[in-house]
C-alpha cells in the first residue's frame, strides 16, 4: 500500500469514528506496519471492521488475517524470484561449448 492509499484509509477512519485524530506519529507508525499489505485487502477488513464494531479499528484489524505464507506474499515471492532468475541468466558466463571429439579438462 502506499502513502496515498494509507491516507485515504485513515479519512475512513476519521469519517466512521469522529473521535479518532490523525497525528504525523500515527500516520508513520501505520504506513510502515501496513506497507506490505495491499490496499484492497485493508480496505476490505476496515469495511467489515466498520459494520461489525464500535470502536475505532488497530492496525491487527486492518491487516486482517494475513500469514507469511498469503496467496498475495506467495505472488510478490515469486515475481521476484523470477527477476532474480531473469538477472542471473543475463549475467551468466556462456558456457563453452564442446566440440565433437574432444574433452576440455
Amino acid at each position: 500500500m502506499n502513502n496515498k492509499e494509507l491516507l485515504h484509509l485513515l479519512s475512513i477512519v476519521v469519517t466512521a469514528y469522529p473521535t479518532v485524530q490523525v497525528s504525523e506519529e500515527m500516520e508513520t507508525l501505520w504506513g510502515s506496519m501496513l506497507g506490505d499489505v495491499s490496499y484492497k485487502r485493508a480496505a476490505q477488513n476496515l469495511a467489515q471492521h466498520i459494520k461489525t464494531s464500535k470502536y475505532p479499528p488497530t492496525i491487527a484489524d486492518i491487516r486482517g488475517n494475513i500469514t507469511p505464507l498469503s496467496v498475495e506474499n506467495l505472488r510478490i515471492q515469486t515475481q521476484e524470484r523470477f527477476r532474480l532468475m531473469d538477472n542471473w541468466q543475463k549475467n551468466a558466463c556462456p558456457r563453452p561449448r564442446l566440440t565433437e571429439g574432444k574433452q576440455h579438462d
